[in-house]
C-alpha cells in the first residue's frame, strides 16, 4: 500500500498554494511541513483548519497563550506527536510554564511543582480530557474560577484541535526538523 504524500511547492495547485502562503506564512515557516502539508491534500480543510488553529494556539479568544500551551505540549504529546511537540514544547517554556514542566511532560511525569496555581488546575483539566475521564465538578468549579467559563470552553477545543494535528502526525509522520529527536515512545522512524 501507498502512502499518502503530502503536499509541497513543487506539487501544490495553485488554491493548495495559497493556503499554504497564508498557513506557513503566518508561522514564519519557510517550506511545507508537518502535518498540515499532508492536510493541503484537502484544501477546504486546510482553509478552515489554518483560521481555528491560529486563533486557537495564539491566545485569540479567552484562554492565554499561556494555558493555549500548556495544553498543547499535554496534547500533542499525549498523542507521540514528535513533530508537533518539536514545533510547541518551547512555547510551554516561553510563555512561563518552565522546562521543569516540559521536562514532565515530555516524560510523561506529573511535574512534582507548578509556577502558578492555576497551571496545576490546567493541567488536571486536560490530563482527565485526554485520559478519557469525567472532570470531577469539583475540578470543573476551579478550572472555571481560574480561567473563566469561556477560557475552559477555550481549553477544551485546544485538546480536540491539538489531538486532530497530534493524530495528523501519528497518521502521516512528517518530516521531524534536522537534529530534532524523537519522543520517548514514538517508535517510527
Amino acid at each position: 500500500m501507498s502512502k499518502l504524500s503530502p503536499v509541497t511547492a513543487e506539487t501544490a495547485s495553485p488554491d493548495q498554494a495559497r493556503i499554504a502562503d497564508v498557513l506557513y506564512g503566518a508561522r514564519g515557516s519557510a517550506g511545507y511541513s508537518g502535518p498540515y502539508s499532508y492536510f493541503l491534500n484537502d484544501v477546504k480543510l486546510a482553509e478552515l483548519a489554518n483560521p481555528l488553529g491560529d486563533y486557537l494556539r495564539l491566545g485569540a479568544g479567552a484562554l492565554d497563550r499561556r494555558y493555549a500551551s500548556l495544553a498543547i505540549a499535554m496534547t500533542v504529546r499525549h498523542w507521540n506527536a514528535s513533530y508537533a511537540w518539536s514545533v510547541h514544547s518551547a512555547n510551554a517554556v516561553k510563555f512561563g510554564l518552565g522546562q521543569p514542566f516540559v521536562d514532565g511532560v515530555r516524560e510523561r511525569k506529573r511535574p512534582a511543582s507548578f509556577a502558578d496555581p492555576k497551571d496545576e488546575i490546567a493541567y488536571d483539566y486536560v490530563s482527565h480530557l485526554l485520559a478519557a475521564k469525567p472532570v470531577p465538578a469539583d475540578l470543573e468549579a476551579r478550572a472555571v474560577d481560574a480561567l473563566g467559563k469561556l477560557g475552559v470552553i477555550d481549553l477544551v477545543a485546544v485538546v480536540g484541535f491539538y489531538s486532530m494535528i497530534g493524530l495528523g502526525c501519528l497518521a502521516f509522520d512528517p518530516q521531524l526538523p534536522a537534529g530534532v529527536a524523537r519522543l520517548p515512545g514514538d517508535n517510527r522512524g
